[in-house]
């Protein structure tokens, strides 16, 4: 049996969804300011909902450092955050679901996907049913696709936001001296090893 439209759409949902985690590893990364895989690791122990609650406490942590804090932004960051959890909700309900092919009454082919979990003081499973067409992941694709753009809006906000600080900290640095002294740390912003200056600080992108 073919696959239907509708099993392409679960799996662009997965991949999208693998690619948002991805890009909160690299927030966190990018904000502790230490050995890339130092972070990764501790990261890579983290629940998906512990990793983005991390996140968002480690935003917040982030932006009281700054000379001007931007509430703003906090609250912005924690609202996309609340986001990321409802979406690591969707996804968990897709992955961890049965799935049957049907056809409905128009003819169209889709799937049909049943969850169930036990309901101890009901004393019985209780079954969740979903019929979904290619249509029915418009929504949920839609709101990753958007909590995606936010993720990288909130990662170049980021860079831009050390490089001020680079700037006020070092207003002299070359590229050169970035490059010549890759491995030295980086006075005044909390002994950062110039290795893990984004490129973009640097002014080499």
């Amino acid at each position: 049996m073919q696959d239907s439209a509708a099993h392409q759409q679960i799996g662009r949902f997965v991949v999208m969804f693998q690619h948002a985690e991805q890009q909160l590893t690299e927030l966190l990364v990018l904000m502790a300011n230490a050995d890339d895989e130092f972070v990764r690791i501790l990261v890579n122990e983290l629940e998906y909902n512990k990793r983005v609650k991390a996140t968002d406490v480690m935003f917040g942590r982030f932006v009281d450092l700054l000379g001007e804090p931007n509430e703003s932004a906090r609250q912005w960051f924690h609202e996309l955050m609340t986001e990321l959890i409802k979406l690591g909700k969707r996804r968990n309900e897709i992955v961890h679901s049965k799935y049957m092919p049907f056809i409905n009454v128009e003819g169209l082919a889709g799937l049909r996907r049943e969850s169930s979990k036990l309901a101890a003081r009901k004393g019985q499973r209780d079954v969740q049913e979903e019929d979904l067409l290619p249509e029915s992941f418009v929504e949920d694709l839609k709101r990753l696709s958007a909590a995606q753009k936010s993720l990288e809006a909130f990662r170049l906000k980021i860079l831009a936001w050390l490089r001020l600080q680079l700037q006020q900290h070092l207003p002299g640095l070359g590229v050169v001296c970035l490059l010549q002294c890759d491995r030295e740390p980086l006075m005044g912003l909390g002994a950062v090893p110039l290795r893990q200056v984004p490129l973009q600080i640097a002014g080499l992108m």
